[in-house]
């Protein structure tokens, strides 16, 4: 049987009547961040040029483009522009299995299809969870080999994820999903040599695009060859290589936890890329013990982080405000003077300030090969002799360990969705969270549009 069978098999298998309330729960935030930070990313300039190609005001559609004052565009243009907002800031939710981002793919899917064709939250809860199983346990037998040779996980893995969950949205059955995958295997792509430009996020409104195409065209009689995934030229061998796969893990213990709740999802608090986490973190429990540090008053700052994490934030001299959420100096500067990392950080304009760009030559990042790969070292020499250092171990954010409380994740909503829902914006929130099963999707979405009032 080809793997692309018992893949699917396994997607159809997860469904919404077994799935324990912590699952439903976890992805009614998940939800609900992702639209969140896709609010707040809704004036990427991308999105512009996006708009302009597609020729969205020509073309009006039935799904809501989250935050751009009122436009509607098709389904599938929906999920590219919608899929980009919500990994343009990247600061949307993370898995450690994945070495990504899991919601930012799946999520403008669900939402889009269940506006689109009027579907209850259900379809949506059972869909996400199925797209996040797959792509996750796609990880689990491709990782680290995928990740270190370049790939872009989240697009190359989370296109999956994307047609799993587009299938159940739209009820294909085992052959169809069969299909839809093998099809999706000719449509993964997105390469870590453009992390840290605007077409990082691009690749993920392309992976919930093209997870929306490949059900649909399978859903109107397209074929593909079932063995795309082992094939000789297959996704396997040609992604990862010869000996870097196992496709037995993949498909093992999908009757034991889910992915969703072990070792689950993880919340970004910072708006940067989590590979600077752990440096951020062990930065900022140095101001919670010695106060905020002065930058004239520093001599010099050392910041040891993973080398596979430093492999792509070791940017010294950033070039812009979206380089500066790659650059592991600049994140571990700003949070060990003004003691948080905001949005308002990345702003082009200012996001160099003369502090921040007179400290960064003093700050030195090296990697390390320490079995925990997310550990984050700090030292910091003071002019006057003193010297501070710290650590923090951050797994790309949040997750169960030390998760965001429901109120914590509403702060963090509200304060990415504010300007573009106003005060309504912990309504939003509050309504994603009390989603019950019959709970119609199509009048939430609405409100996303930006329009205020």
């Amino acid at each position: 049987m080809s793997f692309a069978r018992e893949l699917a098999r396994r997607a159809l298998g997860i469904r919404y009547d077994t799935l324990p309330e912590e699952a439903l729960h976890i992805g009614r935030r998940a939800l609900a961040d992702t639209v969140g930070v896709a609010l707040a990313g809704a004036d990427a300039p991308a999105l512009d040029a996006l708009e302009d190609v597609l020729a969205i005001g020509a073309a009006p559609g039935q799904v809501t483009l989250w935050g751009r004052g009122g436009k509607r565009a098709s389904i599938l243009h929906a999920a590219l522009i919608n899929g980009t907002a919500a990994h343009a800031l990247d600061f949307d939710d993370c898995s450690t299995t994945m070495g990504g981002h899991p919601s930012a793919p799946v999520v403008p899917v669900v939402l889009g299809l269940a506006e689109a064709y009027g579907l209850p939250a259900r379809k949506v809860l059972e869909a996400w969870v199925t797209g996040v199983e797959v792509e996750t346990r796609l990880a689990r037998g491709l990782l680290p080999h995928h990740y270190e040779k370049g790939w872009h996980p989240t697009a190359t893995l989370g296109v999956f994820g994307a047609t799993a969950a587009a299938g159940r949205m739209l009820d294909l059955d085992e052959d169809q999903m069969t299909t839809a995958l093998a099809v999706t295997v000719s449509m993964a792509s997105g390469l870590k040599s453009n992390f840290g430009t605007p077409v990082k996020p691009l690749h993920v409104g392309q992976a919930a695009h093209n997870g929306i195409m490949a059900a649909l065209v399978t859903q109107r009689g397209m074929t593909a060859n079932p063995e795309a995934f082992e094939h000789t030229y297959g996704f396997f061998n040609l992604f990862n290589g010869a000996g870097t796969y196992d496709a037995d893990a993949i498909l093992a213990d999908w009757d034991g936890p889910l992915e969703v709740l072990s070792p689950g999802i993880a919340i970004k608090q910072h708006p940067c890329c989590g590979s600077a986490h752990s440096a951020i973190d062990a930065a900022m429990r140095i101001v919670a013990r010695e106060g905020l540090l002065a930058p004239d008053a520093i001599a010099r700052i050392d910041t040891s982080t993973h080398e596979r994490r430093l492999a792509h934030t070791n940017r010294p001299t950033p070039r812009s405000g979206l380089d500066a959420k790659f650059s592991v100096q600049f994140l571990t500067a700003k949070a060990l003077t003004t003691g948080r990392i905001r949005l308002s950080d990345f702003d082009d304009a200012s996001f160099l300030t003369p502090e921040i760009a007179g400290l960064l030559p003093r700050v030195h990042s090296v990697g390390h090969q320490q079995a925990d790969a997310y550990l984050g070292e700090v030292r910091v020499e003071m002019k006057d002799g003193r010297v501070f250092t710290d650590h923090a171990s951050t797994n790309f954010g949040r997750g169960p360990l030390n998760p965001m409380s429901d109120a914590e994740l509403g702060d963090k909503f509200t304060d990415c969705a504010a300007d573009r829902l106003g005060d309504g914006a912990a309504d939003v929130y509050a309504a994603f969270l009390a989603l019950g099963p019959d709970t119609p999707l199509a009048p939430l979405m609405a409100r996303l549009s930006g329009k205020k009032g």
